[in-house]
């Protein structure tokens, strides 16, 4: 791992059962390659992931987040949903080959979000963990997570804006709160943007979208990227017409619970994605979500 400051600016046996899973990913990967995005076969999950190109996997927590970035073997796990979930996010990790976990970012102190990485920090060697804060006394959850790390002789970094990180040729950079969130812990959350070759990628937590908006007009990054991960779950809260025109993503995906009582994502996000021509995938209808980026296009992966 490197570190560096950012320049402003369970498949079938036997022959039949291989023959039936080439015929599944081959079929796959030509739907996506068509833009068949809706009615694309997802392979096994029991497929380690291949080792080139970026691979962004938008784990299906149920309400709440995960997201695994995946780079020439070295990975970044975003959140871990509710307590308990934990456990489907080390299943996803088992059933790729992952055993071990370069960066862990805790985007802030909600259950829905940190929850879950209790497990993780206990179950998998983590290199650098990332939070916005050492302490939030305001959240158990977030102190078992504090206390989860001592145990584990792990110390939480609090990045500094604008911190770069490789994730093999990939590269991961902190670009927000970059102003005061006001006690609203939403607007605390880590934003991350993770660029490869020409495609980008903007992990936006559960902030609101005055506060995102300001890491541009105010802190002067780019939110401009190919793929939205909606903040807070496709709240209207977070994505208006304003936060759609500085990201012009082709792909926003929500992760959100099915029949959640929050009606995320909310309808007024749905028609802004239809509106804009942007193909809004979610967890609640899609499950785990994977895209596949070569450094020159994003494909949904088989």
């Amino acid at each position: 791992m490197a570190t560096r400051k950012r320049r402003r600016a369970g498949a079938p046996r036997g022959a039949l059962g291989t023959l039936i899973a080439m015929l599944v990913a081959a079929l796959a990967f030509a739907g996506t390659q068509l833009g068949w995005f809706d009615n694309v076969q997802l392979a096994p999950r029991a497929t380690p992931l291949p080792g080139d190109g970026v691979y962004v996997t938008f784990i299906d927590v149920g309400q709440g987040d995960s997201t695994l970035a995946y780079c020439e073997g070295e990975t970044l796990l975003i959140d871990a949903g509710v307590p308990g979930q934990g456990e489907v996010v080390g299943e996803y990790l088992d059933s790729i080959g992952v055993t071990e976990l370069d960066y862990v970012v805790c985007t802030h102190a909600h259950e829905d979000h940190c929850g879950g990485l209790d497990y993780i920090l206990e179950n998998y060697e983590v290199g650098t963990l990332f939070a916005p804060y050492t302490e939030f006394d305001a959240s158990g959850t977030f102190t078992h997570f504090e206390d989860t790390a001592a145990g584990r002789g792990l110390d939480i970094t609090v990045p500094e804006l604008g911190m770069e990180f490789t994730l093999g040729s990939a590269v991961f950079e902190f670009i927000g709160p970059v102003s005061d969130w006001d006690g609203d812990v939403n607007d605390s959350s880590l934003i991350i943007r993770l660029d490869y070759g020409d495609d980008s990628f903007l992990f936006t937590g559960d902030m609101g979208a005055d506060v995102l908006l300001d890491c541009a007009y105010v802190g002067g990054y780019s939110l401009n990227c190919d793929v939205l991960k909606l903040g807070h779950h496709g709240s209207r809260t977070s994505t208006d017409e304003e936060v759609m025109r500085l990201t012009s993503p082709e792909v926003a995906v929500a992760c959100c619970g099915e029949d959640n009582s929050y009606g995320h994502p909310h309808d007024e996000v749905v028609e802004l994605c239809e509106s804009e021509g942007v193909l809004l995938l979610r967890t609640d209808r899609d499950g785990d979500i994977t895209l596949h980026s070569n450094g020159a296009e994003i494909v949904r992966a088989a």
